[in-house]
């Protein structure tokens, strides 16, 4: 297994067809691609040449954003991704950032809890999927 982390999405196929299977195809997001993939970090995995899950990471030092996680369905509950959430806070330390936050759907709130995140707020809709925001300190 290998990764690849890099500034941008313009050359990182992989994780383009894990967001669009996950988020476009899957769960019916029709606003996946943005600005903020132009100059965020993407990380993608791959096992065997083969992209398995992919994240973002993006923001300032008082707090960086983890966005856009997924994992190719057939490859879910094999840690995939805590893995990418774990390559993600590790950048965001090394970019000395305080904590991370997040917009959590609501179905996966309890596996970003078992990686330390705590859930603020109240519950929004984002395309009609409700979610919450979700942080972690990394001091």
């Amino acid at each position: 297994m290998i990764y690849t982390l890099l500034k941008g999405l313009d050359k990182n196929e992989g994780a383009i067809k894990i967001r669009k299977d996950v988020f476009v195809d899957e769960q019916g997001f029709r606003d996946e691609f943005d600005d903020t993939d132009k100059t965020a970090w993407h990380v993608i995995i791959y096992d065997k040449n083969i992209p398995r899950a992919t994240g973002r990471l993006y923001g300032g030092v008082s707090a960086m954003h983890i966005g856009r996680v997924a994992v190719a369905h057939s490859e879910r509950g094999k840690k995939y991704g805590a893995l990418v959430v774990a390559i993600l806070e590790k950048k965001a330390r090394e970019l000395c950032a305080k904590k991370t936050e997040l917009s959590s759907q609501i179905g996966a709130v309890g596996f970003y809890e078992k990686l330390g995140y705590k859930a603020e707020g109240e519950i929004y809709l984002d395309e009609n999927h409700p979610h919450i925001k979700m942080t972690k300190n990394l001091i």
